[in-house]
């Protein structure tokens, strides 16, 4: 089992919550969750896996401000549960257990997408057709520039007329 198939275990589990674990130093919701806490708390999305979205607040800022996510996701009304590793939790992936550090309830989810459009999305790492990174058209341009500038210097170093 991946780990994306253990969150989305987890996801069926609680089809009407918004789901949060513990991923090294993240805690990230990934797919239909992802799009929701985009767009309710304005949080960036990013890829975690090939057609697959993913939002994440850094590990500690959830440890040190817990209570004021609590009031934000109460004020938009989500249900959520945020998972953490723990020592003897209830659910295990691999070599690790988590357990739930914070359940709310909220209002009914109505968002069915599990991913918007990986190709048109602005932070898609993954190309149409492999799973291979991608460079931006306006990356590879500077890139370009860069490579022919060294080359240049090397020749001159090197002392070779073109």
């Amino acid at each position: 089992m991946k780990f994306y198939e253990f969150i989305e275990s987890l996801q069926s589990l609680n089809p009407n919550k918004i789901i949060m674990i513990k991923t090294g130093a993240f805690f990230n919701s990934i797919g239909r969750d992802a799009i929701i806490l985009e767009y309710t708390l304005g949080l960036k999305r990013s890829c975690f896996a090939k057609g697959l979205c993913k939002v994440g607040f850094p590990v500690a800022y959830v440890r040190e401000n817990l209570e004021e996510i609590k009031k934000r996701l109460k004020d938009k009304n989500l249900g959520i549960i945020i998972y953490d590793e723990v020592k003897n939790g209830r659910y295990k992936f691999k070599n690790k257990n988590y357990d739930i550090i914070l359940e709310l309830n909220g209002d009914e989810i109505e968002e069915t997408r599990k991913n918007t459009d990986c190709n048109e999305c602005k932070k898609n790492v993954y190309g149409k057709v492999t799973n291979r990174y991608t460079i931006r058209k306006e990356d590879y341009e500077k890139l370009a520039k860069k490579v022919e500038d060294f080359l240049n210097s090397i020749k001159e170093i090197l002392n070779i007329k073109k």
